[in-house]
């Protein structure tokens, strides 16, 4: 027991200091280079690499349960419990990204519902949801490059500059690497609690592992909206969606074929409500403010409930 709440106090310290240094690097690399800071969020901080991990490791180790409910838990924890506490502690309503990349996970996600549509994702569906989101990356890659050639052009930089730019870049992947060993170790100390708990693997990976890989991720959504980041927490939030419906479940199928239970059915319709409430509130107002973080927590809260009883 103090095992565990050792590494939980140090998980938990080592995902505080890389939050901050990721998101100050990233922020500050987006005004310098000129990149949108959405498209940072979306493509660096929205491929958890703690999520992955887990997801395949328990692949590859026999627990397709166990990994199918991660994946799914993760995506619908971000939504809501991180974004709900994003937008309820933002000193004002979070600004929506363009139309177009608020509509964008909406693909991965409804090629996410056809293969789980029988509970089982084999390696052909594998193969095409990972090509599913190469697409999606290639678009806000292109969306980066619209809005960089809209701004004015850049002047050439002095090496002073270059090395800036690059210390900056360097701040921001050190910062998450602090983000992936601080969420590695409190994953490890969470999970020595509910190795006696008698739930079902689905359950366990939605609720428990779907929380604990996550924490860095609230961390991400609520210390940019703050701190006058938006953009990355909304990249962040959209490009999670994308990354685990499409690219982290074909690796993790692509490595051992997935079945999924009901708890994690159950959390993919969960991930899919909420996805749909703040896309619409997004595209309908422009912006995304309390009512919808309470609304996101609370609809949460009773995920937990429901699924716990299954």
């Amino acid at each position: 027991m103090l095992a565990a709440l050792g590494l939980l106090a140090v998980g938990g310290a080592l995902l505080w200091a890389g939050a901050e240094t990721a998101i100050r690097g990233a922020s500050a690399t987006a005004r310098v280079l000129r990149v949108p800071a959405f498209v940072l969020g979306a493509l660096l901080f929205g491929i958890d690499l703690e999520g992955l991990g887990i997801a395949v490791g328990a692949s590859a180790g026999g627990e397709p349960l166990l990994a199918s409910g991660e994946i799914f838990g993760t995506v619908l924890f971000l939504f809501g419990g991180a974004f709900g506490a994003a937008l309820i502690l933002s000193r004002s309503p979070l600004p929506s990204p363009e139309p177009q990349m608020v509509l964008a996970p909406a693909i991965p996600l409804f090629a996410a519902a056809l293969v789980i549509a029988d509970r089982f994702v084999g390696r052909i569906e594998a193969v095409l949801l990972i090509g599913i989101y190469a697409g999606y990356v290639a678009l806000v890659v292109r969306e980066g490059r619209l809005a960089r050639a809209r701004a004015d052009e850049l002047e050439r930089e002095s090496g002073e500059g270059r090395r800036s730019s690059a210390a900056l870049l360097v701040m921001t992947l050190g910062g998450l690497v602090l983000l992936s060993v601080g969420a590695g170790l409190a994953v490890a100390g969470g999970t020595r609690f509910a190795s006696a708990a008698g739930l079902s693997e689905g359950f366990v990976g939605a609720a428990v592992l779907g929380i604990l890989v996550s924490l860095d991720e609230v961390l991400l959504e609520v210390l940019p909206a703050r701190r006058g980041s938006p953009e990355l927490a909304t990249g962040n939030l959209l490009g999670t969606l994308a990354a685990f419906c499409s690219g982290v479940l074909g690796v993790a199928a692509l490595v051992r074929p997935l079945h999924v239970d009901s708890a994690g059915g159950l959390a993919f319709l969960g991930a899919a409500v909420l996805y749909a409430v703040v896309a619409t509130v997004f595209l309908a107002r422009g912006r995304a403010g309390r009512r919808v973080g309470l609304f996101s927590l609370a609809f949460y809260s009773l995920w937990l409930v429901t699924a716990a009883q299954i």
